[in-house]
């Protein structure tokens, strides 16, 4: 199914036929996914997760040069001060503006306005956050509440547009839209593609990278410009500029199939860029697939071969050191969608077992229209027998916590969502790792590895830790099977 930039976002659920629950292995998961075999559980008791709505806002808000209006109640915004601290940790690059705080201002729907109406709430929320800021685009979030009572948000904003002379975007940011929150990352993607991306007939040595942010890019820019290729990041802090050279790249890849389907595929659609999504280049393998494809894909396959083994060669040494350290060493895993698997094959390069993987939701497909592309996990399985237990739930921790008690893992990664905290507590090192270009390639391996080792080398305290913990839950909850709320409720 093609992109429509005219008409709203499907959500995952639909679009892709993505999941948030599951039991079983990596290599059922991918094979019914192919297969378009697979089914979502439901479950009869679930936590609290993440919103759909929150990361499309921080996704925008982190573009340079924009401002976001949050047609919602207060609360819907608060969630935004983490992501602005963040942003300020980004490295500056050089002839680039410094990067300042996102700027997210908030209609503050109340209870009168969910009956009257807060259309022209909206337009006075826009015009003072324009006053302040004057920024080159502005986008509009909508929320629940503001789709509930029924705004006509698309028509307000094409008359704020033509009243500033700027663009004015609507992002459907509904979190009821989803129960994936991957789904807020297609809405920044469809309304930045919008508003920044213009059609070009013309190709550039550039290629894109789609992620979260630049961190890594003085170590993988190099590389491709061993190709003659310069790296565009559409990341963070990215400018219209970086958006309308990247209509003229050669390819495209993101930092995973969650954030970054829908723009590299919008890409490959309406400009002709070619979107890399079978092989991601993570830790040694991943990087030797991937590379080897984009020096396929523009005629330097022996370059790019070159390249190769002189990383090899130059970080060898190292990752070798690093898998003497971690021999004989288990992990459990528990991160988004693309990289719990991403790290269950970096992990076996580093000669480390994994017992079990969760991915907090699982798309068996991408957007882009070529049926011969796999998503990676689906890659892995087909071309390197990558198999281990697995199973999906949004972020759902109780569930994980069950899960976590079949096994006896020496560490625990996971990423976001304060898993990591959790398992600290109860006396297991548990790290929160890195994702995007920063563990791309062989340096990437040995930085992980060299992390990973150095948290294990000295794990007393988190040891003597966990001797005082005592479970917050009840024991017929401690003595549950994990997996119980959803096999109970059924598919």
């Amino acid at each position: 199914m093609g992109i429509n930039l005219n008409a709203e976002v499907p959500s995952r659920e639909q679009r892709l036929g993505s999941i948030t629950g599951y039991n079983g292995s990596l290599k059922e998961l991918s094979l019914l996914g192919c297969q378009g075999c697979l089914k979502n559980k439901s479950r009869d008791f679930q936590t609290v997760s993440s919103c759909a709505h929150v990361h499309a806002i921080n996704q925008l808000a982190g573009l340079d040069d924009t401002l976001v209006v949050d047609h919602a109640p207060h609360g819907c915004a608060g969630a935004q001060i983490c992501f602005t601290l963040v942003k300020n940790k980004l490295p500056v690059i050089p002839g680039r503006p410094p990067v300042s705080h996102a700027k997210v201002f908030s209609t503050g729907i109340n209870e009168s306005d969910t009956i009257f109406g807060a259309v022209e709430k909206l337009k006075e929320t826009i015009r003072a956050a324009y006053k302040r800021h004057h920024p080159g685009e502005i986008y509009i979030a909508a929320s629940c509440v503001s789709a509930i009572i029924g705004e006509d948000i698309r028509t307000t904003a094409h008359e704020m547009e033509a009243e500033l002379g700027i663009p004015v975007q609507v992002a459907a940011a509904e979190g009821f839209r989803s129960k994936i929150w991957a789904s807020g990352f297609d809405a920044y993607c469809h309304a930045a593609a919008k508003a920044r991306i213009k059609k070009s007939e013309q190709k550039s040595n550039t290629i894109n990278y789609v992620g979260f942010n630049n961190m890594g890019r003085e170590f993988v820019a190099p590389l491709f410009k061993r190709l003659g290729l310069d790296l565009i990041c559409l990341t963070a802090t990215a400018t219209r500029e970086d958006f309308e050279r990247a209509a003229s790249s050669v390819a495209s890849w993101g930092q995973c199939g969650s954030q970054s389907s829908y723009l590299c595929a919008v890409l490959e659609q309406e400009c002709g860029v070619k979107y890399f999504q079978s092989h991601l280049p993570y830790g040694g393998v991943g990087f030797e697939r991937f590379f080897l494809d984009i020096g396929r894909h523009i005629g330097k396959e022996g370059l790019a071969c070159q390249v190769l083994s002189e990383e090899k060669e130059k970080y060898g040494p190292e990752i070798e050191r690093i898998r003497r350290t971690l021999k004989g060493k288990k992990a459990f895993i528990a991160m988004g969608a693309s990289f719990a698997f991403e790290y269950t094959r970096m992990l076996g390069e580093l000669g480390v077992e994994t017992l079990h993987a969760i991915a907090y939701h699982y798309d068996p497909r991408l957007d882009n229209a070529d049926q011969e592309e796999t998503v990676a996990a689906a890659t892995d399985v087909k071309e390197l027998g990558l198999d281990v237990p697995a199973s999906v739930n949004d972020a759902q921790q109780v569930e994980t916590d069950l899960v976590v008690r079949d096994y006896n893992p020496d560490f625990i990664l996971s990423r976001g969502h304060d898993a990591t905290p959790y398992f600290t507590k109860q006396g297991i090192p548990a790290m929160d790792v890195d994702i995007g270009l920063i563990v791309m390639g062989y340096r990437g391996l040995a930085f992980f590895g060299d992390c990973l080792a150095e948290m294990l080398h000295n794990t007393n305290f988190i040891r003597k830790l966990g001797q005082h913990y005592e479970s917050p839950f009840t024991q017929s909850f401690d003595t549950a099977k994990a997996f119980t709320f959803y096999q109970e409720a059924g598919v």
